[in-house]
């Protein structure tokens, strides 16, 4: 999946706001990466946003990258939270604060081009055999995870999407 060059800039506008309108810092407590700076920091919460639209085009379904979501609300349609690391083996990390209800999907690699690695119900990601050895989270391999082609036809997607 492809980001146009007007949807990368509307990205970076959106990461930008967001840090003007009170969002977390770079330092913030509640990130484990807290040494990057300030422009990295915009730069990788463009790409979290870049990563949901890419899987709202996917799906089909309307996407606002300027709309706060603070994970009060879904990334993507009703229930699909969206989990972005530039590493292109990289895996589906859930915190304790996602919310079990959704549907975690990985994205994988750096604007304009990402690859929808996969997704899985964050109630599943979050059993004990996922559980990360030193960090309070969950790490899913991609071997498990479903294709994305599977989401929409499965119970979780009808739900989800």
């Amino acid at each position: 999946m492809q980001l146009t060059r007007a949807e990368e800039i509307e990205c970076l506008k959106a990461a930008i706001q967001f840090s003007i309108d009170g969002g977390n810092e770079a330092n913030d407590a509640a990130r484990y990466n807290t040494e990057i700076g300030f422009f990295d920091y915009i730069a990788e919460w463009a790409e979290t946003i870049g990563s949901e639209w890419v899987v709202a085009k996917y799906l089909g379904v309307s996407y606002d990258p300027h709309e706060p979501k603070y994970k009060v609300k879904a990334d993507v349609g009703n229930g699909i939270e969206v989990k972005w690391t530039k590493y292109v083996a990289g895996q589906l990390i859930v915190h304790e604060y996602d919310r079990t209800t959704d549907i975690a999907v990985l994205v994988t690699g750096k604007s304009p081009h990402y690859f929808i690695a996969g997704w899985i119900p964050v109630a599943i990601a979050k059993k004990p055999r996922y559980r990360h050895s030193k960090q309070p989270n969950w790490w899913v391999t991609q071997i498990n995870l479903q294709p994305i082609e599977n989401l929409r036809k499965s119970t979780y997607g009808q739900i989800a999407i």
